[in-house]
């Protein structure tokens, strides 16, 4: 299975911002540690070079697009599915790692990693929760040289000969992975690019919202009201 698994889940009793615990920092990780969809990003590529792969998700993508309007989720397992079947997972973790180590780099936000190495120098708890899997975000970290900390997001297993999405970490689902894989329950900093992150923004006392557009500022600033700090980055890219 692809996910989680590289990180260790912290003991028991570590919970969120109890008293004399450090500060939580929370991050997410496509739009705003990186400029784009890291997996999108990755999967048009992957399928560009293999054209047999592509002619099958164009094949099954009518289907991911009735199964959108139910699910998100259910429609990317779909076209997923279509990309690794008959693949090795070993094979497919071994491609999303080199697009990490050698592509990825070339859209990371400088100012944002900055954030997140200033965040983990003064002492404060980092965690990064994100859509993509785990393992690029690892693979990014490792590439740049970049401080270790704990990862939450999307989980992928085998079904049917290719793989699907067992988790699709956005939204709520993000919640509630740091809870039950790290027992964070509450955090102070949440850095994020969309609205998507809402349930991450409710819990924040400071949300630094990175390259917003208009729309998406005025709807943030109406979510979290006078009960938190919001601070608007535009990193050039790195």
């Amino acid at each position: 299975m692809l996910g989680n698994a590289e990180a260790p889940t912290d003991q028991a009793g570590s919970r969120g911002t109890s008293l004399g615990a450090p500060p939580v920092v929370i991050f997410d990780f496509d739009g705003t540690l990186v400029s784009r969809d890291s997996f999108f990003d990755f999967s048009r590529r992957y399928c560009a070079r293999r054209p047999a792969r592509l002619l099958l998700v164009t094949a099954v993508l009518p289907l991911a697009l009735l199964l959108i309007l139910r699910s998100s989720g259910a429609a990317g397992s779909v076209l997923l599915w279509a990309m690794t079947l008959g693949s090795s997972t070993r094979g497919f973790a071994l491609a999303l790692r080199r697009y990490a180590h050698d592509t990825l780099p070339d859209y990371a936000n400088d100012a944002i990693f900055d954030e997140l190495s200033r965040h983990v120098r003064e002492g404060s708890r980092v965690l990064i929760a994100t859509g993509s899997v785990p393992l690029v975000v690892r693979a990014l970290l490792r590439a740049r040289q970049a401080h270790a900390v704990s990862v939450v997001g999307s989980r992928l297993r085998r079904r049917w000969g290719g793989l699907v999405a067992e988790t699709h970490c956005i939204g709520r689902v993000k919640v509630r992975e740091l809870e039950r894989r790290h027992g964070i329950v509450e955090w102070g900093r949440v850095y994020t690019d969309s609205l998507a992150d809402s349930s991450l923004m409710r819990g924040a006392k400071f949300v630094h919202l990175v390259s917003p557009s208009g729309r998406t500022l005025e709807r943030v600033e109406r979510l979290i009201g006078r009960g938190a700090t919001l601070q608007v980055l535009r990193p050039s890219r790195g």
